[in-house]
């Protein structure tokens, strides 16, 4: 392993505090994943991006648990001296289901602004902070209360209101 492959892996195991982590996985060899509650996942990031060099973010997906949703952060570490990139999923957990809010990564990454907002749409998920959480993929006029991509929603029902709102809007034009 590189001396700058092992000063990351000191960092996400060591240099971390540990209240802001649950846990460091090494998934293999040059990829980890990073795991935050999302009360302490700004800090938690922020200590990634100004003191580990987390500068690029690749995309955000997020996914529904039992009684909480997860976000996660797909970003890279790049080892200058061996031109490659550490892929690290940074995990933010125990996002609310009934008050669904988590810190927006905006600060740090630039290309965060439409993924949390693909999130915002299909799962209802308000990233705090963000300057501009508003709707980006859905229709203008989807209903406010029905969010695609959550469990309680079935294949049908999502298809049933897409049709609706396709002839809806086929009539008013």
């Amino acid at each position: 392993m590189s001396d700058a492959l092992n000063e990351l892996e000191n960092i996400l195991n060591i240099t971390i505090p540990k209240d802001l982590v649950e846990g460091v996985v090494k998934v293999e060899k040059g990829h980890f994943d990073v795991i935050s509650p999302s009360e302490k996942a700004y800090d938690l990031m922020k200590i990634l991006h100004d003191d580990a060099g987390i500068y690029h973010l690749s995309t955000i997906s997020a996914y529904e648990k039992d009684d909480s949703f997860n976000v996660c952060y797909h970003i890279q570490h790049r080892i200058e001296e061996e031109v490659k990139e550490i892929p690290i999923n940074f995990i933010v957990t125990k996002i609310d289901k009934d008050n669904p809010k988590t810190p927006s990564m905006i600060d740090f990454f630039v290309a965060a602004d439409y993924y949390e907002r693909e999130c915002y749409d299909f799962y209802g998920i308000y990233f705090n902070d963000h300057p501009f959480m508003e709707r980006l993929i859905l229709p203008e006029k989807w209903p406010d209360d029905v969010r695609p991509m959550k469990k309680e929603y079935s294949w049908e029902q999502i298809r049933e209101i897409t049709l609706n709102l396709a002839k809806q809007i086929s009539e008013d034009d």
